[in-house]
Parts: C-alpha cells; sequence; structure tokens
C-alpha cells in the first residue's frame, strides 16, 4: 500500500498540472438533432438481414474448442458510402457546408462503423447519433493524428445518422469513406435484459475485493477488433515512465489495429448489480510494434495518448520468469464490464496452442470467458506476468486457464519497453490524490464517473466526520455528515463535467481525493 496525500491542493493547481492530449472525441452538439434545424431528411442505407442464430451457432463450436477471443458479437458489412456517392449536402447561411447520411442494420442491438478514410481539415466535425438522440463525437483533425482510418465504437440501436460539418475556409478538403457497418447480433450494451452477460460468478471491479487493485483496473481497456470482435488488453509501462501508450494483448486477437477501438473505465458504479458505466471513454487506432504465437503476445503503441481525464495508469511488469504464489486477472468476459478474478495458488508453467503460457489449474474466485483474451495476469506484488489465451474455464468449469508468459515475450518487446532490471513498477506512482491509497481505505470510486461515486470510510473517522465536496472553482456543492457506516454515496448527477475534490474530515484528520466526472 502506498500512502495518499492528506493536504488540500488548490484545484486551480490540480487543473493546470493536468497534460492536454489527443482524444477520439471532443463534444459539441450535430445539427441535425436541433429544432427546426431545416435539413433535408438524411438518405437511408439499409443493410442486408443477419441471421444471429446461425452466427451464434458458430460462436458456440468455437468457445467448445477453447478459443477465448475474440469474442464475436457482430456481422461486418462490406460498404463503400463517401462524401461524393452517398447521403446529402446542405449549405448553410455563412457558407458552411453539413453532410448526412442514415444507415439502418434491421433488428441489430447496436451499430459500430470504420471510416477506411478519414481525412478531416481543421475546424471540421463529425458527428453520429441515433433515433434516441445519443451522440459520439466530435470526431476531429486530432482524434486518429497522423492517420487516415478511423473506427467508431458501438451506438445503441438499429439505425445511426453520420453528419460531416464542413467550415467554409476548407471547403472540399475532407475526405470520408464508409467501409465497414457492423451489425451487432449480441446485445453487448444491455439493452434488452441488462449487462451481466457474463456468468454470475465473476465479480465486478468496484467491489471490495478489488480495493487493492484500483491501479491496475484503470490500465485495463476493452478492445473492439475487426469490427466484429471483441478482446481486453491493458497499458504497460516502459523503463523510461514516460506516459508512451504502449498497449498488450494477445496475438490471436490481432488484425486491423488501426481501426480498433479502446474502451477504458467501462465498469459497474454498483458492486451488487451491473449498473451501467461510461461508454465513450475510447481511444481510437494503434500501431502494431510486435507480436509472437510462441507467448501469444501483441504489442501496439495507441494512436493517441489517453486524456487525462481517463485518469489511466500503465501497468508495471515481472520479466524474472518467477513463480507467483497467487495471481489475479482483470477483463471483460463476454462482453461485459469489467470484472476481476482470483487464484490463491501458485500458478505452473503450462502450453496451449503450442505457446509457453501459465496454467491456471482452477479460478477460486471469479473466471475468464470469451472476450478475456488478452486480459493481464498479474503476480501477488501487482506486477504483469502474462496476458490470456485460451482454456476451459467457465462458471460451471472452472479449470484449465492458460496465459502467454511475459518473460517468454519479453525479449521481443524489450527495444520498446527499455531494459532496467526484471521488475518495473507501474506509472504514474504518485501524479494525484487519486493514484494511490490511504492506509487507512479512505476511497472514492469509480475515477472517473459518470455520477454516481461509491465512498469507502476508514474505522477510526466514521462518526462525527464530514464528506465535503468541491467543484473546480473551490466552492462547496456539496456536504454530508458521516453516521458511522463503512460505505456511502455521493451523487454528482446533473453537474458540470470537470474535475472534483471530495474531502473526508474528522477532527485533526483530512483526506482528499481528485475524481473526473464525465458523460
Amino acid at each position: 500500500m502506498k500512502n495518499r496525500y492528506t493536504s488540500l491542493l488548490l484545484p486551480a493547481l490540480l487543473i493546470g498540472s493536468l497534460p492536454i492530449t489527443a482524444q477520439v472525441s471532443f463534444g459539441g452538439h450535430p445539427h441535425g438533432l436541433m429544432k427546426d434545424n431545416g435539413l433535408p431528411v438524411a438518405p437511408l442505407m439499409v443493410m442486408p438481414e443477419v441471421d444471429a442464430e446461425a452466427l451464434k451457432a458458430e460462436d458456440a463450436q468455437r468457445e467448445l474448442q477453447g478459443v477465448k477471443g475474440p469474442y464475436r458479437f457482430g456481422f461486418n458489412h462490406l460498404v463503400d458510402f463517401d462524401l461524393f456517392n452517398s447521403g446529402v449536402w446542405s449549405t448553410l447561411g455563412n457558407g458552411d457546408r453539413i453532410w448526412r447520411l442514415a444507415i439502418e442494420c434491421p433488428g441489430a442491438f447496436s451499430i459500430n462503423f470504420e471510416f477506411n478514410d478519414y481525412v478531416v481539415p481543421e475546424g471540421a466535425q463529425v458527428f453520429v447519433y441515433n433515433e434516441a438522440g445519443e451522440v459520439l463525437g466530435s470526431f476531429e483533425e486530432g482524434s486518429n493524428p497522423g492517420h487516415t482510418e478511423l473506427g467508431v465504437t458501438q451506438l445503441a440501436g438499429d439505425r445511426i445518422t453520420i453528419e460531416y460539418v464542413e467550415p467554409l475556409a476548407v471547403r472540399g478538403q475532407g475526405r470520408l469513406r464508409v467501409g465497414q457497418v457492423t451489425h451487432a447480433y449480441r446485445d453487448i450494451m444491455g439493452l434488452t435484459k441488462g449487462l451481466g452477460d457474463s456468468g454470475s460468478c465473476n465479480n465486478n471491479v468496484i467491489c471490495p475485493v478489488g480495493d487493492n487493485w484500483r491501479a491496475q483496473i484503470r490500465a485495463v481497456a476493452m478492445i473492439t477488433v475487426g469490427g466484429q470482435g471483441l478482446c481486453t488488453g491493458q497499458l504497460i509501462n516502459n523503463c523510461d515512465d514516460d506516459g508512451t501508450p504502449y498497449f498488450i494483448t494477445a496475438n490471436h486477437c490481432l488484425g486491423g489495429s488501426n481501426t480498433w477501438v479502446f474502451r477504458f473505465n467501462w465498469q459497474s458504479p454498483v458492486c451488487a448489480s451491473n449498473s451501467n458505466g461510461p461508454t465513450n471513454q475510447t481511444v481510437s487506432g494503434s500501431t502494431l510494434l510486435a507480436s509472437s504465437g510462441g507467448s501469444d503476445v501483441g504489442l501496439l503503441q495507441l494512436n493517441s495518448v489517453p486524456p487525462a481525464s481517463y485518469n489511466v495508469y500503465y501497468t508495471g511488469w515481472d520479466k524474472s520468469g518467477a513463480v507467483s504464489p497467487s495471481v489475479t486477472c482483470i477483463h471483460h468476459p463476454s462482453g461485459d464490464i469489467k470484472k476481476i478474478s482470483f487464484e490463491n495458488n501458485p500458478v505452473s508453467n503450462g502450453n496451449f496452442g503450442g505457446a509457453s503460457c501459465w496454467h491456471i489449474s482452477a479460478w477460486d474466485d471469479g473466471t475468464t470467458e470469451p472476450g478475456s483474451s488478452g486480459s493481464g495476469l498479474w503476480n501477488n506484488n501487482g506486477l504483469f506476468i502474462g496476458q490470456l489465451y485460451g482454456g476451459e474455464a467457465d462458471c460451471s468449469n472452472n479449470v484449465n486457464d492458460y496465459f502467454g508468459r511475459f518473460s517468454v515475450s519479453y525479449p521481443l518487446l524489450a527495444t520498446w519497453l527499455g531494459s532496467c532490471g526484471n521488475t518495473h513498477p507501474g506509472y504514474p506512482q504518485t501524479v494525484g490524490m487519486d493514484e494511490v491509497e490511504h492506509p487507512d481505505l479512505f476511497s472514492v470510486l469509480p475515477n472517473p464517473t459518470n455520477g454516481l461515486l461509491n465512498v469507502t470510510i476508514p474505522a477510526a473517522v466514521r462518526n462525527d466526520g464530514k464528506l465535503v465536496v468541491y467543484d473546480a472553482l473551490g466552492q462547496v456543492v456539496i456536504s454530508n455528515t458521516l453516521n458511522g457506516a463503512e460505505r456511502t454515496t455521493i451523487d454528482l448527477d446533473g453537474r458540470t463535467e470537470g474535475i472534483y475534490l471530495v474531502e473526508l474530515v474528522n477532527g485533526s484528520y483530512r483526506a482528499v481525493e481528485r475524481v473526473v466526472l464525465t458523460r
């Protein structure tokens, strides 16, 4: 455990310390959702119907073979929709132009797609929205810097509209071409029956069993691979501790990495139920640096550094090959919200699919499933030692999982991760109040949050203390008196996005957590 800061820093200093980085989505509001916008109806392209039951039968056969990823949720339609052969253009009074196109996948639970040509000049914006008014974007020049492809994450429903806004000053400079549309035949967004498609033995990461793994949890992301599949992976630190967005996953998940979408912090804000978390904390695109079937490893570099508001962590690692007396896995089973699993016995050397692996004979708490592929295995010191290849384990038969060994992978990865001994800690180690843990376990989670916060109160200060929440200007927005409970909640729903400070005070005791509110 590391000590948490216990002095209240000025909000302005906290804001000033956040690095400015590129991100997939920059916010804003599309013209097509404004009342009385005067725009014509967007032309509709209807995709062919999909035989969901036949696809699910194929998936079941793959699972019987021990294949844990990618977890297929959708069917890819190959298309060719661009600014010239599809959609409709409109010109505004100031000379700016708007192009709009609607796409329907009959019966789909959600739609995602790929721009296989993506050139957006400075000042131009791309939005995607559904019939419910949910919006992705704006995607801009900096959404995938230096690249001309962009993967766009899932949006609920069976119809979406793409809107491109081009200012007069850059008229004719943009290029957009949709080359692939994915029809989700699985309900990975929990639209019909709620979240929790994975087995009931899985643990939400927000639960108390995850308290010792808060940093590692922030490293893990769900990946949309090839448009139609899901895997898991994690940011990994390098010897320079410089925040280069290296990302490690499984070799068998690889393919078309420049249009992959990486979703961070998708986890339930409550332990007992599978409530939805933010789905818009994404980064699109990556470059493959190294891969090997010998340990089923793939090392990528994300095209954009995750924004400071995502509050990510770059995991530390152990390349010694030492056997750990216990291990932990953090993952997205069956495309579900983030889960955590534990094996309390030593791992052993094993082989799976011709790869050198760590063998988990039986999980003690939790499991893995299709979609968990590429997820990290951490030793008892919280250091990464491998990524999931495959195995038999699920909630009904929780045995025999195999993780490619990091000690075998490392010689291939050293060019990027560096040479600095057998073990290296994660990054950042002490950046802000939310990066480290108070010995009495004061915690405020999830962070970032889309509204609801779960607060754990140290036993010594549960009576007669106060929880005070400050906004970025230092103004008190919430003040609650403690009533002796170990855990309580704070609801920031309806408040402005940004940074808040949660202060716990009881006599001479003071501890502060910085949290990021995002939608």
